[in-house]
C-alpha cells in the first residue's frame, strides 16, 4: 500500500450527507433517492461504508451470494437452442454453431415422433462440449439410452420442466437413472416467468418454490439432499436494469443456499446454484434491429457479472414472422465470445461484490423474494393451482405497469418509443403460448401498445 488512507482524511456518512445537502443548494434531498415502483424497492444514489450494506463474504463460502467458485476463473458456456424437426438439418446447424464458438448445444425435442440419434449426433464429440436435451416423452429417453448403450455421456444434461408439462413416467425414469450419477434433469424455468413480466423477486420466488418442490419430490423418491440438489438447474431471464439484474443473480444464489441449508447437506458443493441465463425478447426491436446490439451486450454483461454458468443469447428475431436472420444469430453467438476473449469478463469472480449499491440491492431483492416464496409455500408450493393463481395475478399486475411505462414514455426504448426508425423493417412478433394463466408475453403486448 502507498499510504493514501492515512494521507487523506476519512469522512463519515454524516459528513457526506452534509456535503450533499450543500451541493443541492436548497433542492429537496429526496432527489437523491430512487424509488423503483415496479420492483417496489427504494435505494439512495449515494452510498458509504457506514451505510451497512456491505457483508463480509468470500466466494465459495456460505451464504454463497458470491457463488460456489473459489478459483479465479469466472468462465461460462456459450449456448444456443436448436429446435429439432429433421435430424440432418439440426445436425448441420449444430456443427455450424460449434465451428463459430458455441460450446453448449440445447436440443429441443418437442415433437412427438421418434428420433434417429445417429443422424442428429453425427460428428459431435460430447467429450469436448456440453449438451442439454429438452425431453417431452419417456420413449425418447429409452431410445437415447439404447443409442449410448445405457451409458449416456456425463456432458449430457436434460431440461425437463415438470411444472409446465407433468410427466410422471419420464420423471421416474430420469430419477432412477440419475440416482447414482446425479446429473441435472429438473429444470426450473424462471425465464418464462421473467419474459411474461415478472419482477426480479417474483422470478426468484418462483424459482425457489419450484426448486423446493423438486427437492421434496426427489427426497421422497429415496435421494439424499446432496443427490437431489445435483439434479436441479435454473433457467432465468436477464432484463435491461443493469445493476438490478446483477443483484438478482446474487440474491438467487443466497436464498437458494438458505433453502438447501434447511435440509442439512453433507457436502459444500450441494449449495451450488446452477444458472442458465437467457437473453430474451421483451425489450428488443424488430422495426430497428440494430438497436438490439447494445441491449443484448449490457444484458450479457449483467449475467456474467452476477456469476452464471451458461449464457443463451436468443436471436432477437427468432420468434418473429421472418424468422432468425444471419445478423441476429451472429450477434447472439459473438457477444459472449467478445466479452470473454477480448474484454476478459471471465477473469474475476463476482467483480461487483463489495459495491455498496449492488450489495444493498442484493439484500433487498433477496428479502422480498423470500417473503413472496413463503406466501407461495403457504398455498402448497408452485405446483399447486392456488399458488399458481397468486403468482399469475401478481405478475400480471407488474406486466401492466411495464406496458404503461413504455406506452407513456416513462421508460425509453430507442427505436421503439423514442427516435423510431424512419425506414422500419417489415417484421412482427408471432404470438406465443400462455404461461401460468398469463394472456400473452409482455413483449408482444408492449409492442402492440406503442406502435
Amino acid at each position: 500500500m502507498i499510504g493514501l488512507k492515512s494521507t487523506f482524511p476519512s469522512n463519515s456518512l454524516e459528513d457526506w450527507i452534509v456535503q450533499l445537502k450543500k451541493d443541492l443548494k436548497g433542492d429537496d434531498f429526496s432527489k437523491l433517492l430512487r424509488q423503483d415502483e415496479i420492483e417496489e424497492i427504494e435505494f439512495p444514489t449515494f452510498h458509504h461504508a457506514d451505510s451497512g450494506a456491505i457483508v463480509n463474504q468470500v466466494p465459495g463460502k456460505y451464504p454463497f451470494t458470491r457463488g460456489i467458485k473459489s478459483s479465479n476463473n469466472n468462465g461460462w458456456n456459450n449456448g444456443h437452442l436448436i429446435h429439432v424437426t429433421e435430424e440432418k438439418i439440426a445436425n448441420h446447424k449444430a456443427l455450424e454453431l460449434l465451428m463459430k464458438g458455441c460450446d453448449l448445444l440445447i436440443f429441443d425435442l418437442s415433437n412427438s415422433h421418434s428420433y434417429d440419434w445417429s443422424k442428429l449426433f453425427e460428428e459431435i464429440y460430447f467429450e469436448h462440449i456440453t449438451v442439454q436435451i429438452k425431453l417431452s416423452k419417456s420413449e425418447h429417453f429409452d431410445s437415447l439410452k439404447s443409442y449410448f448403450q445405457n451409458e449416456i455421456p456425463k456432458t449430457i444434461q436434460f431440461n425437463c420442466d415438470f411444472l409446465n408439462q407433468e410427466n410422471a413416467e419420464l420423471f421416474e425414469q430420469l430419477a432412477k437413472y440419475s440416482f447414482t450419477r446425479q446429473f441435472p434433469f429438473c429444470l426450473v424455468d424462471g425465464f418464462s416467468v421473467q419474459q411474461t413480466g415478472a419482477t426480479t423477486w417474483q422470478e426468484i420466488a418462483f424459482c425457489l418454490s419450484s426448486g423446493n418442490t423438486y427437492l421434496n419430490r426427489l427426497i421422497h423418491s429415496g435421494f439424499t439432499i446432496d443427490q437431489a440438489a445435483a439434479c436441479i438447474h435454473f433457467s432465468i431471464g436477464i432484463g435491461s436494469n443493469y445493476f438490478m439484474e446483477i443483484a438478482k443473480i446474487r440474491a438467487l444464489k443466497q436464498v437458494w443456499a438458505a433453502v438447501i441449508k434447511e435440509y442439512k447437506p453433507v457436502h459444500n458443493c450441494t449449495f451450488n446454484c446452477v444458472i442458465n441465463a437467457n437473453i430474451g425478447w421483451t425489450n428488443k426491436s424488430l422495426l430497428d434491429p440494430h438497436t438490439n446490439l447494445l441491449r443484448q451486450t449490457t444484458e450479457v454483461m449483467s449475467a456474467i457479472s452476477g456469476g452464471i454458468d451458461t449464457i443463451i443469447v436468443h436471436p432477437y428475431d427468432s420468434l418473429s414472422a421472418n424468422g432468425t436472420s444471419v445478423l441476429a444469430e451472429r450477434m447472439a453467438l459473438n457477444i459472449p465470445l467478445i466479452l470473454k476473449e477480448e474484454s476478459y469478463f471471465d477473469g474475476v469472480i463476482d467483480p461487483l461484490g463489495g459495491s455498496y449499491v449492488v450489495e444493498e440491492l442484493t439484500q433487498k431483492i433477496a428479502k422480498k423474494a423470500w417473503h413472496f416464496f413463503q406466501s407461495l409455500e403457504e398455498q402448497g408450493g408452485i405446483f399447486n393451482q392456488e399458488a399458481q393463481n397468486i403468482l399469475a395475478t401478481s405478475v400480471h399486475s407488474k406486466a401492466e405497469l411495464k406496458i404503461a411505462e413504455i406506452r407513456d414514455g416513462k421508460k425509453t426504448l430507442i427505436g421503439i418509443n423514442k427516435y423510431p426508425n424512419n425506414s422500419p423493417e417489415s417484421n412482427y412478433f408471432l404470438k406465443q403460448k400462455t404461461y401460468l394463466g398469463m394472456q400473452q408475453l409482455i413483449f408482444e403486448r408492449a409492442l402492440i401498445a406503442i406502435q
